[in-house]
């Protein structure tokens, strides 16, 4: 049996991994956002970023605020071309207006939709789940053997 590991990296970003999965939420690790009204207390550099990324398989993103669903993050070369080179699949919610889901695709990235109480295996260890909140914030249900 594989055994969960939580790992928690800045703001709402957090790495759970099990087995050969490892999914990487809401990645926020620099700038400002918010009309530079917010800052990270501490932000990562550019190979702790590159670190995390080269354990990562799966990146969830809630929701498209720029704290959550990071624009500079997905555009930056360095980290763009390790998505898609590893064929890090990002999973996102399915909404109505499609602009993130159109934003990934438009950019090469690997996008899996995720219906709304949908229960997707990503592996025999982990299946998760999206419960929408609200107008257009979302959580994911993650189930693994622990």
């Amino acid at each position: 049996m594989s055994k969960t590991n939580i790992e928690f990296i800045n703001h709402a970003s957090v790495l759970i991994s099990c087995g050969k999965i490892s999914l990487l939420s809401d990645p926020w690790y620099n700038g400002a956002v918010f009309h530079h009204g917010w800052r990270l207390l501490h932000e990562l550099k550019d190979d702790e970023i590159i670190n995390i990324l080269k354990k990562t398989t799966h990146i969830y993103v809630s929701h498209e605020h720029p704290d959550h669903f990071s624009t500079p993050f997905f555009l930056n070369k360095n980290i763009k071309n390790i998505l898609i080179e590893k064929k890090i699949q990002i999973l996102f919610q399915n909404t109505q207006d499609k602009r993130v889901i159109n934003f990934f695709k438009k950019n090469s990235f690997e996008i899996r939709e995720l219906n709304l109480n949908e229960k997707i295996n990503l592996s025999d260890d982990m299946q998760v789940q999206i419960i929408k909140h609200d107008f257009y914030d979302s959580s994911l249900i993650l189930k693994t053997p622990d």
